[in-house]
């Protein structure tokens, strides 16, 4: 998910540092996706206009985010709590290093993108995510092998750039629509309003220059 936080009006909202790197990261490795987290921090106030990007850079909460999405709130936070469930069980569990798995959760669906070691990892990292009460069904885009530090900074840097065009684009609303990139390849989730919307984010997202493909998980929404 991609919460962000909303501040009284007439004030600027305070821009958090992202943390420097996950922690099960090696040194080499936490490097790279810190840069990228960085490049992202600093290039979407660029990208936009200063009043989004101060609305979306770097935020930990979820305010601004359910209020805009096409979900009922209570299934927003829901989808939250169950996608922080699913990343501690895998972590937690052993030998799973869960550190290039990206979790999404819309409606109760998981959707995980990433790299696993092989591909019995993938299946017990699916296992994991279905015993979890409240998980209605679990879509894998996993890939067997990790990335190299290169691909990181690259993956993290479409990655800002396919956001910063949804959240400037009048169409379509960036800030329900989570993306994620692996190799290339962007993938887009959350749940849109209407087909033009869903058109409309596959469109910015393809135009993106880097971009090989981009998947469309995103979901319809049910109001």
């Amino acid at each position: 998910m991609e919460p962000s936080q909303e501040g009284a009006p007439g004030r600027a909202l305070p821009v958090p540092l992202p943390p420097l790197a996950d922690p099960r990261l090696s040194a080499r490795e936490g490097v790279a996706v810190s840069i990228g987290r960085y490049l992202a921090l600093f290039l979407l106030p660029w990208l936009l206009s200063s009043c989004v990007a101060t609305a979306l850079v770097g935020g930990a909460a979820a305010t601004v985010s359910a209020a805009r999405d096409e979900r009922p709130v209570g299934a927003h936070f829901d989808d939250i709590k169950l996608a922080t469930e699913v990343d501690a069980r895998l972590i937690a569990e052993k030998d799973m290093p869960s550190r290039w798995v990206s979790i999404e959760v819309v409606n109760g669906v998981v959707y995980l993108t990433g790299y696993l070691p092989s591909e019995n990892h993938i299946r017990r990292a699916i296992a994991i995510c279905r015993a979890i009460d409240g998980v209605r069904d679990v879509h894998s885009e996993l890939k067997v092998g990790s990335p190299a530090v290169t691909d990181l900074f690259t993956d993290s840097l479409l990655t800002a750039k396919v956001k910063a065009k949804l959240l400037s684009d009048p169409v379509v609303s960036g800030l329900t629509i989570h993306v994620s990139t692996v190799g290339g390849r962007v993938y887009l989730q959350g749940v849109v309003a209407n087909g033009i919307q869903r058109l409309r984010a596959r469109e910015l997202a393809m135009s993106v220059e880097g971009v090989t493909a981009v998947v469309d998980l995103m979901t319809l929404s049910r109001r």
